[in-house]
């Protein structure tokens, strides 16, 4: 978290997930040394079996396209808003080249081993996404040889268009339940005002984790049974009250609307 693939690995490493595919995955083949030798989700040599189905969201192995994009958010909630951006801009279907702008922008405080086009490819494998291929070509027929041709006439840039499915689970995840469930659930409710604490502290600048921590830790109700504050970062982050950016937390728009509306509950 925080660190740039640049910090991690070094340089730049074009990759075109268009050309992969990715339904096959041959671990003899990749190369443990290069993360984006990765298609989708990281594979580990001699897996138990159980183990891998369950990193794979897909709604044959989640039960449905809902279950495996909820599965899909929640194990990589540093890419939740990521993903959650590109299935909106692909509501009424977008270029790959506008999604690719957009979440290289998104990434620039926090990088990750993968490509958009990747991005769009776990989308796509959970029932998320749907790919229109753009081709753009004219018919020709060579006469002396009696057939006839495409003659491709520019560059092709694929079209992405949401589900349904996809664009209910947004609609699920934007407002503001989960958090409200969360802060009901955990702990039955007890750590509230811990929760409410760390949105106010994030609210007032961004803060390090340091910062946050030494908050936590003030609250008596974290001391039996032990929690730390990187649960509750942890917890904010997944429903998408707190982002990591520039080596800080901060809040987001979500974060400062449900922040308002818990303290308007005093």
């Amino acid at each position: 978290m925080g660190l740039s693939d640049e910090d991690l690995f070094g340089g730049e490493h074009e990759f075109d997930p268009l050309a992969l595919d990715d339904d096959i995955v041959d671990e003899e083949e990749i190369d443990d040394d290069d993360p984006y030798d990765i298609v989708d989700y990281p594979v580990v040599r001699n897996m138990p079996e159980h183990m891998r189905r369950q990193s794979v969201y897909t709604p044959e192995t989640q039960g449905s396209i809902e279950a495996a994009l909820l599965g899909l958010f929640d194990h990589n909630p540093a890419r939740r808003p990521v993903l959650l951006a590109i299935i909106d801009l692909c509501r009424d279907g977008c270029p790959s080249s506008a999604i690719v702008a957009r979440v290289e922008e998104m990434d620039k405080d926090n990088k990750t081993v993968y490509s958009p086009m990747t991005f769009c490819r776990m989308l796509e494998r959970a029932g998320g996404l749907t790919l229109e291929e753009v081709v753009s070509a004219d018919t020709a027929e060579d006469f002396e040889e009696g057939v006839e041709y495409l003659e491709i006439k520019g560059e092709v840039d694929p079209i992405w268009h949401a589900t349904p499915e996809a664009l209910e689970v947004y609609a699920q995840l934007t407002t503001g339940d989960e958090f409200r469930a969360l802060v009901a659930r955990d702990g039955n409710g007890i750590y509230r005002d811990v929760y409410k604490a760390v949105m106010r502290l994030v609210a007032e600048k961004p803060r390090k984790r340091e910062e946050i921590e030494e908050l936590v830790d003030g609250f008596e109700v974290v001391k039996h049974p032990r929690r730390f504050g990187g649960h509750f970062m942890d917890m904010l982050e997944k429903t998408d009250v707190i982002r990591w950016h520039n080596v800080r937390w901060t809040m987001t728009d979500l974060g400062r609307r449900l922040l308002a509306e818990i303290e308007g509950e005093e």
